[in-house]
């Protein structure tokens, strides 16, 4: 099970807000303490731990790229009282430093490209793009199937106009950095980065 974490203080106060299914809306909540389990019939697609600071101190404000250890067991441990399956530890952030090996026009399109992206596993992986700037030998950052994305959506396989896309290659201010609010087009990397690092924490 795949799944994002987000804390704002600032905005929504003292709540680690975890998205499990992001796209279904819940039709029903179910509460025992400061946990708070939110459900579509029986399935579980979110929870909300309240005065989180009580059991564990967060740094991060907005999008949580990785969740370590220690700090996962302490979350679990709240979620076990509560009646709920603990979350799996989850290896890496999903955001690769990847390069683009091939690309080509999408035939339907006067502005997609269909990239074959190396992410430092065995296979590359085709990706859809429309960025202005996605050229051969690019390095740049893909967020690999089923990452969780700072604005909250998950990057789910599907297709482009026809043509299957597995990820997706990310801007700065989809990465959600600083000082790229308003830049367009892909974050580009230069040779310091080695594909298949993971981008936030290595």
């Amino acid at each position: 099970m795949k799944y994002g974490c987000y804390y704002n203080h600032k905005t929504i106060g003292d709540i680690l807000l975890i998205e499990i299914k992001p796209s279904i809306f819940p039709s029903r909540y179910v509460k025992k303490d400061d946990v708070v389990a939110l459900y579509k019939d029986d399935e579980l697609v979110g929870i909300n731990i309240f005065n989180i600071s009580d059991i564990v101190k967060i740094k991060a404000e907005g999008f949580i790229h990785h969740l370590n250890k220690e700090v996962l067991d302490v979350i679990n441990t709240k979620l076990k009282n509560a009646g709920l399956n603990e979350l799996p530890y989850q290896e890496g952030s999903g955001f690769k430093v990847a390069q683009i090996i091939d690309i080509e026009e999408h035939p339907d399109s006067d502005h997609l490209h269909i990239c074959k992206v190396d992410v430092g596993e065995k296979e590359p992986l085709q990706i859809v793009c429309g960025a202005y700037n996605a050229k051969l030998n690019l390095k740049c950052v893909c967020a690999l199937p089923f990452t969780f994305m700072p604005d909250g959506k998950q990057i789910v396989p599907g297709k482009l106009l026809k043509i299957d896309s597995y990820g997706m290659l990310c801007s700065g201010r989809e990465l959600g950095l600083a000082g790229y609010e308003k830049i367009h087009g892909l974050l580009e990397l230069d040779d310091s980065y080695k594909v298949g690092n993971d981008f936030f924490l290595d």
